[in-house]
């Protein structure tokens, strides 16, 4: 459902509440080809007995389904949710993409320090401080310094090809 769906707006975050190791999350995660965010040692506001349970949230953060996500309510109040999801077309030329305000990086996969992923495009680059944008549209502050050497050297580049194309 996350790849099928992803690029109309869905946002998955998988929730380990049964105290797995790092390790045992990464092989379940690795094995299923997982790219969402994965949470571990969820507590929260919502009580939750039994697992698979799904929560679904709509674009304002109101929770509008809370079950089993093998029934036909489930896939019905997702579909339901994403016809409220505004997206922006992607532009893979970065001179109309900045002209446009497209992101500085489109929408791909991004990995921590810790090797915890998320996936978002990048808006801004502020000092040490990105701004991602997730598939809700919603923006999230986080530090430069805390992603993979990989992914920040993702980051400087394209920073230094709107550098370039700002000289031209």
């Amino acid at each position: 459902m996350d790849k099928k769906l992803r690029k109309k707006g869905l946002v998955i975050i998988g929730a380990e509440s049964q105290g797995s190791s790092d390790e045992q999350i990464k092989k379940v995660t690795d094995n299923a080809k997982v790219e969402f965010t994965i949470t571990k040692g969820v507590r929260g506001p919502v009580q939750v007995r039994g697992i698979p349970v799904a929560l679904i949230f709509d674009v304002s953060g109101k929770m509008i389904f809370k079950g089993n996500p093998s029934g036909a309510e489930f896939a019905k109040t997702v579909k339901q949710a994403l016809k409220e999801v505004k997206l922006e077309d992607g532009d893979s030329d970065q001179k109309k993409a900045r002209k446009s305000n497209k992101p500085l990086v489109s929408q791909r996969m991004w990995t921590n320090s810790e090797g915890k992923k998320i996936t978002a495009s990048i808006t801004a680059v502020n000092g040490d401080e990105i701004i991602f944008k997730l598939y809700n549209s919603k923006r999230v502050k986080y530090q430069l310094s805390n992603l993979s050497a990989a992914d920040q050297e993702v980051i400087k580049l394209a920073q230094e090809a709107i550098m370039k194309e700002t000289e031209e």
